[in-house]
């Protein structure tokens, strides 16, 4: 009895780290989506909302173009991940759609102080 309270107490635990924000229109045809997962780390994360992203413009009968994403660890570390994605839904032959060019944006600044 104790030991399915403690494995009951864990999956809600999991479940409760799970967060998701679901499409939220922020232009014409721009999206973004935030997403938190307990384990997996920030691969998983960017996973889930890039499959959430396909979904939803899959369902308007829409192609997606990644338009922007970030991932990191969560503050609590311990494999939890979080990603933040902003997309287009576009309809097939768009002109906009075409392969996406991906730089990567610097994680670090450095300053020089001379003297």
């Amino acid at each position: 009895m104790f030991t399915k309270a403690i494995a009951l107490l864990s999956v809600s635990f999991l479940l409760a780290g799970c967060t998701d924000t679901g499409p939220i229109k922020i232009g014409p045809d721009t999206y973004t989506i935030s997403t938190r997962v307990p384990l997996g780390g920030p691969a998983s994360a960017k996973g889930e909302a890039l499959q959430e992203a396909n979904s939803y413009c899959s369902s308007q009968g829409r192609e997606i173009l990644l338009q922007h994403e970030q991932s990191s660890e969560c503050a609590l570390h311990g494999g939890c991940g979080e990603a933040e994605i902003e997309f287009y839904c576009l309809l097939p032959g768009d002109p906009m759609l075409k392969r996406p060019e991906f730089k990567a944006e610097p994680n670090q600044r450095v300053e020089i102080n001379q003297k």
